[in-house]
Order: C-alpha cells, then structure tokens, then sequence
C-alpha cells in the first residue's frame, strides 16, 4: 500500500509540472501565424525602421512619367513587406516601388504580447524638376489617406505581388557580348504556375535592347510554389534587373 501511495503522489507531481510547463509555453510571446489586422497608413508609418526609396527609372525621366503610387502591403510579424498590392500609378513607377519595398522595415506590431502581420497602405510621389539634359528625379515617401478603401487584404489575387519567392534554379541575366558595358535597367512582371516554373514575363519598361537577354533568362527561372491553404498557388512578382551605372 506505501509503495502504491508514493507511486501515486510521484504520477501527480508529474502531472502537475507538464501542465505548468503547458502553461509557461501558451503564456510566452509567440507570433499570430494566421492572424492580420488592417491598420492605417499613420500607424504603419509609426513604426518604420528603414526606408529605402525608388530610384526613379530613367525611361519614366526620359518620358516625364511622374505621379503617386499607392500600393497595399500586408508586413510580417517580423516586420517585413511580404505582399503588395499596386492600387494606383504608373506600372514602372510601381515596379520601382515594389523593388523599394523590398528594402523597408518596420518594428513589429504586437498584439496581447504578440507579434502580428498587419494589413495597411504606403505611398511614394515621383516629381520631375528641370528641363532637357538638366531634368532630374525626385522621390517622396509619403503615408496615403487613413484607412484607405483599398489594401492588399481585399484585393483579387490577381493583383497581389509576392515580395519574397524563393527561386530554386535559374541563372540570373548576363548580357551578350555586343552589349557588353552598356548601361540600362529592364522591369518586369512575372507569373509563376503552381509548379513553380515562369509562365508569363511582361515587360513594364526599361532598355529595350536589354529586354530580350533578360526575359530569355528569366523565363528559365524556377521557384518554389506559393503554398495557400497547403497546396500550391499560381503567384505573381516584379523583378528589375541594371546593368552598368544604372546599378
């Protein structure tokens, strides 16, 4: 009877630290894997680490595009931009954008103690100053309206770019020999198929004498599928791609 009145008393102590120790895991800070909440631009704004701008393509200088871009992001909870969705602008200037937003950082928003991904808008103002061989670009981060009515949680799939793929295979563009040392950069717009091979390039400005090496190349690239809802997903991305002084 002792022994059995020992061994008992052994299984509950046991019983009692598991669940503490279930306890201290549930209680430690953990992101929300699946949770986003939208905020507004200001918060977001609030919050950023680092910005990086767009340099300002010189075929939309030469053609004096300028004008907002205003695009939805939804940031990771580490911080990062990991979707983004082109609400309005001109396409090169919102590739240029899209290659920006690769660079930003923001401190993570928490909730309860943990980190969450959250759901807003960003915006950039492209002006040009001067006139002919004087011309030149400036870039503007700006936070568009409040609550904007459009954001990358609510947005078609068709129009949201994924940030991050992750290539597998596929050498990255070289140019030819005849154009060896010359100077330009080429935009694209890529789509990958659930089997993660490129199925569409469209081209949204740049050097046209580099666009044809380039989307060549790029048309060979792999990735790895985008997973939604654990199977594989058609996904979209903008890649942009300088050679020379244009690096």
């Amino acid at each position: 009877m002792r022994k059995i009145k020992i061994l008992a008393l052994f299984l509950a102590c046991s019983l009692l630290a598991f669940a503490q120790q279930g306890s201290d895991n549930l209680t430690q800070s953990k992101p929300y894997r699946h949770l986003t909440i939208r905020v507004s631009s200001d918060l977001l704004n609030g919050k950023l680490d680092h910005v990086e701008l767009p340099k300002y393509p010189e075929a939309a200088l030469q053609n004096r595009i300028h004008g907002d871009v205003i695009l939805g992001v939804i940031v990771d909870e580490s911080g990062k931009v990991i979707l983004a969705s082109p609400v309005e602008g001109d396409p090169l200037l919102t590739a240029a954008s899209v290659e920006a937003l690769r660079e930003f950082h923001f401190r993570p928003t928490v909730l309860n103690g943990r980190a969450i991904q959250v759901d807003s808008v960003v915006g950039f103002q492209f002006s040009i100053h001067g006139h002919g061989a004087n011309r030149t670009g400036k870039v503007k981060y700006q936070a568009p309206a409040p609550y904007h009515k459009i954001s990358a949680g609510n947005m078609a799939d068709k129009n949201v770019l994924v940030l991050w793929p992750r290539k597998l295979s596929g050498e990255e563009p070289q140019l030819p020999p005849d154009l060896a040392g010359k100077s330009g950069s080429v935009y694209l717009n890529i789509t990958i198929g659930e089997d993660g091979k490129v199925q569409d390039v469209k081209v949204l400005g740049g050097d046209s004498a580099l666009v044809d090496p380039v989307v060549a190349a790029v048309k060979k690239f792999i990735y790895e599928p985008q997973m939604v809802h654990g199977k594989p997903s058609k996904m979209t991305t903008e890649a942009s791609y300088h050679f020379g002084s244009a690096t």
